[in-house]
């Protein structure tokens, strides 16, 4: 009885692991983009932008999969499907309501490596997190649901001192109304890995 119970937690624990999209990989279940998306993607990169990618059609440049936000929710995750819109491995990316006409994302980020849907929720959707790294700095977020679209939650930022040889770290938590709750600066002697 008891193998069969860590068997179902088992089983369970790997259903609701969360699901992670890196900016350099290609989504395993592209969706078609609603035509909405590709106009407001367009006009919010704008012409300076769009002129980087000039060999690519507009609808060729975005891919998307849809992800559940709960049992009923769900959303178009985009992004770049080419880097000519990212800079050094950083790329925009949005989340997109299914329901009704997406007419302007729930939430986006303007430059990041990692998106990741967390099992872990809030106001019922689940939480986002996401992430960039390179040898000298990086950051990581928490966003939860606000009735309308995502917060910004808990932010981290480091960056590598050399001076002091350590990882200067910047934490901020706040709760959804705005107020901040816990702030603090920190170095921490291991180097950025």
């Amino acid at each position: 009885m008891k193998i069969i119970s860590l068997l179902l937690l088992l089983t369970s624990s790997t259903l609701m692991a969360a699901e992670q999209f890196r900016i350099e990989d290609h989504f395993k279940n592209p969706a078609k983009i609603p035509a909405p998306v590709t106009a407001y993607l367009t006009k919010e990169l704008g012409a300076v932008k769009m002129a980087a990618c000039k060999e690519i059609k507009p609808n060729e440049l975005f891919e998307a999969e849809i992800v559940s936000l709960n049992k009923s929710a769900k959303a178009y995750v985009v992004k770049p499907a080419d880097m000519c819109l990212c800079t050094d491995h950083h790329c925009p990316v949005w989340m997109f309501s299914t329901k009704g006409k997406p007419t302007k994302p729930i939430w986006s980020h303007s430059a990041t490596q990692t998106l990741e849907i967390l099992d872990k929720k809030l106001n019922g959707y689940q939480k986002l997190k996401e992430t960039s790294a390179e040898a000298t700095r990086g950051h990581e977020s928490i966003w939860s649901w606000d009735r309308n679209n995502y917060m910004e939650i808990d932010k981290t930022v480091w960056t590598f001192d050399t001076e002091k040889n350590c990882r200067f770290t910047e934490e901020t938590s706040q709760l959804m109304d705005g107020r901040m709750v816990n702030h603090s600066i920190k170095c921490f002697q291991d180097p950025p890995k």
